[in-house]
């Protein structure tokens, strides 16, 4: 064979190699580009899955484990309960939720007749009783109270509670049963902590209906985020706040999830910038649960009448026991104040 052809060969030979090389390479390239996709996506889901594990470790805990704990400092009002049942025509009442549940509570009439009733809504880890302790206050000033199990909490039912979520359409159902017994009176509203963001949350409500006269606000969180952000942040010690939002975020879709609402619609800061009702706030400024400085920033949004009243040196929802001539004075005296246009008058 000439010289040349055997060189054509070689040439040609080393020509397929290189081919075969490239193909080679852009081949692994292919397979290491596949494994790294693979990997994060196993990464990916992975971390979605802790998350969503931790997050439902959260949800439970915020919104189903902890509705009836701690229900014996109640003792004694429940015999207290029973007794108006007996000697002062108190009367359990109950109403069907439209969710599905039933809510149960306890209507407490004027010893005097009257067309004026105050609604109590209580917090966390709380039932119908606690309205018990602001009975005298109502009643004293001629107003019929209802006191009731909210979800989740004393005899009503409901899966889980939901910060105010579904609590404030809840409420709504109440205000129809006082409604539809005093169509032409007057109805306020008393919520303490959850109940009060309850209350600030039915309150936007009411701009289109205008059934409820008045809102007294005790303790009231402005933000359902806010709040479980600092309560992530005291039960863990984190101080990293990248890391509990990231915790909060995955929590917040458990919720979506089991019960239907995401913490960030739980927000009665944005409620009560619309909200022309007038309000009146509670708040105990050595609050180590909620912040006083959560009402006094739902006082600056609020668009109607308000008026704010802090408590120094008085804890979460406190001031009834500590301060309790000054939070009757104050109640009494903002309702007896209230605007024309907010009384009806």
């Amino acid at each position: 064979m000439p010289y040349s052809g055997v060189v054509l060969i070689i040439v040609i030979m080393e020509v397929g190699t290189m081919d075969d090389d490239a193909e080679h390479r852009t081949h692994n390239r292919k397979i290491y580009r596949r494994a790294a996709l693979v990997l994060v996506v196993v990464v990916a889901v992975v971390v979605n899955m802790a998350g969503l594990f931790i997050g439902a470790l959260f949800y439970d805990e915020f919104c189903v484990l902890n509705t009836r704990i701690g229900l014996e400092r109640f003792n004694s009002l429940k015999a207290e309960l029973d007794r108006g049942k007996t000697t002062k025509s108190w009367q359990d009442v109950s109403i069907q939720s439209r969710f599905g549940y039933t809510l149960q509570g306890t209507y407490l009439p004027s010893p005097t007749p009257s067309d004026k009733t105050v609604i109590f809504v209580h917090g966390v880890s709380a039932s119908r009783l606690m309205g018990l302790w602001y009975a005298d206050l109502y009643l004293g000033e001629g107003y019929n109270l209802l006191i009731y199990d909210s979800r989740a909490h004393g005899a009503s039912g409901g899966p889980s509670l939901t910060w105010g979520y579904y609590e404030k359409d809840d409420l709504d159902q109440w205000v129809d049963w006082v409604k539809l017994r005093q169509p032409n009176g007057v109805i306020g509203i008393h919520g303490v902590s959850m109940g009060a963001a309850t209350a600030l949350l039915h309150a936007q409500m009411n701009e289109t209906s205008r059934r409820v006269t008045f809102y007294v606000a005790d303790s009231a969180y402005s933000s359902l985020e806010g709040l479980l952000t600092q309560q992530i942040d005291a039960s863990l010690s984190l101080h990293n706040p990248l890391l509990i939002n990231i915790l909060l975020k995955y929590s917040s879709i458990v919720a979506y999830l089991k019960s239907g609402f995401f913490y960030s619609a739980v927000s009665p800061v944005r409620s009560v910038a619309n909200v022309t009702t007038p309000v009146l706030y509670l708040h105990g400024e050595a609050d180590p649960l909620v912040p006083v400085a959560m009402s006094r920033q739902l006082y600056a949004a609020t668009k109607g009448y308000r008026q704010i009243d802090t408590f120094p040196k008085v804890g979460h929802a406190m001031a009834i026991f500590e301060q309790k001539a000054e939070y009757r004075r104050l109640v009494r005296g903002f309702i007896e104040n209230l605007p024309v246009e907010g009384t009806g008058r």
